[in-house]
């Protein structure tokens, strides 16, 4: 069984910056014939941190479906997969005709592509939720007590991340370890039980609040900033390995400043994340909250990619 793909660094529109991705094309007629042990056998092959199947899609339909695996399992959902797979079907429209939307194990994903900068819009899946345990935060100054603990949110059950300002680019650069260890990442401990978010992992997430983008205002009303203000972090996600790039906690994190900051209307998101390993990532998020202030109505996630390199793999 022969399988064509190509590799991407998403979330940069520079060859070896950004994340990379590995989109391998199913056609139907191997669809029945390529097994979940021999995806992950390939997801491993790669050693990325995630790759994507992509199915070929039935005529007439308007779906793509798409599988999501890093090294070690299957992933319901992750942010650079999905932007790098739909990149991929847009600027591959001979191939995908009419398709608009992927379908993952967290549902359909509609997306949009502008051909003019490049850029895929996801709508991502979500149900946030924050947790009531909170974790110590190894770098906080023991003068600030208010950043000495750590809050945990879940983008959508199964994937949970501590978010952990810390006070500058300096202090960001230092960081090494996880807020939690690596062995016991999946051992839900930290969630709220019984809650139906107790499952999955809980990664890390470091940020710095680089507030709002030169040429931007901050918030004037609470219509949030649909006139273009754009708030800036820095970041740094260190599981096992540092992730360049990493957009479902990206998602989580605007989430949670939108959420605990009561904000209105749309709030938009700039993080660059990767520049301490040499790989930059420009990760976008806009985050539309309920009339009310009191949750998310809507999740955006947007970025880059550019192709890598050409291939094929063989599977027996």
């Amino acid at each position: 069984m022969q399988l064509q793909f190509t590799t991407l660094d998403v979330f940069t529109s520079t060859r070896y910056l950004g994340n990379p991705l590995a989109v391998i094309r199913v056609p139907s007629s191997l669809r029945t014939h390529l097994t979940e042990h021999q995806k992950q056998k390939i997801a491993r092959e790669f050693n990325y941190s995630e790759v994507t199947f992509l199915h070929e899609p039935a005529a007439a339909e308007d779906v793509a479906d798409f599988d999501i695996f890093t090294p070690l399992s299957r992933m319901s959902f992750a942010g650079h997969p999905t932007i790098g797979t739909a990149l991929y079907v847009a600027q591959h429209a001979g191939a995908y005709p009419g398709i608009k939307k992927l379908r993952t194990v967290a549902g359909v994903i509609p997306f949009e592509y502008d051909d003019v900068v490049k850029r895929a819009t996801v709508g991502i899946p979500h149900d946030v939720h924050v947790h009531q345990k909170r974790l110590a935060h190894p770098y906080a100054p023991a003068t600030d007590l208010n950043k000495a603990i750590v809050p945990i949110v879940s983008i959508v059950k199964g994937m949970a991340f501590g978010l952990a300002q810390v006070a500058d680019l300096e202090a960001l650069g230092a960081v090494a370890k996880p807020l939690v260890d690596p062995a016991t990442r999946f051992n839900r401990e930290h969630l709220d039980k019984g809650s139906g978010w107790d499952v999955g992992y809980t990664g890390t997430f470091y940020y710095v609040d680089l507030g709002f983008e030169e040429g931007s205002s901050e918030k004037e009303d609470d219509k949030g900033d649909d006139s273009g203000s754009v708030r800036r972090f820095r970041t740094r996600s260190i599981p096992i390995y540092e992730d360049p790039g990493t957009g479902s906690a990206s998602a989580a994190l605007c989430c949670y400043i939108a959420l605990t900051e009561r904000a209105r209307g749309v709030n938009r998101f700039h993080l660059t994340q990767g520049v301490e390993m040499g790989r930059q990532c420009d990760i976008f998020v806009s985050v539309r909250m309920r009339e009310d202030g009191e949750g998310v109505e809507e999740v955006k996630l947007s970025g880059t990619a550019v192709e890598v390199m050409e291939g094929s793999l063989t599977v027996e």
